[in-house]
């Protein structure tokens, strides 16, 4: 955040993307297809993923570092990964 010389103050832009992500509903869930690179948020930050299965009520992504299965419910805790 950063205070403007006529004291008004300017959050930073990626905290008001990141408010923009959580503004949004939790359902229904955004439909992907198997294979899809992924990230989902579990907790200590965004892991790396591919989609196994979608259902209305969630979306099962593999997670190498977990080496496991995990059922994400929740629209704001999954997007999909652009990066190369």
């Amino acid at each position: 955040m950063r205070i403007l010389a006529d004291g008004t103050m300017k959050p930073k832009p990626s905290a008001v993307k990141a408010a923009e992500w959580m503004a949004q509903d939790p359902l229904p869930m955004r439909v992907m297809r198997k294979g899809t690179r992924i990230k989902a948020f579990m907790g200590a930050g965004w892991e790396k993923g591919t989609v196994v299965q979608w259902t209305a009520g969630g979306i099962t992504v593999y997670l190498p570092r977990k080496k496991g299965n995990v059922t994400v419910r929740d629209n704001r805790n999954i997007r999909e990964d652009t990066s190369k």
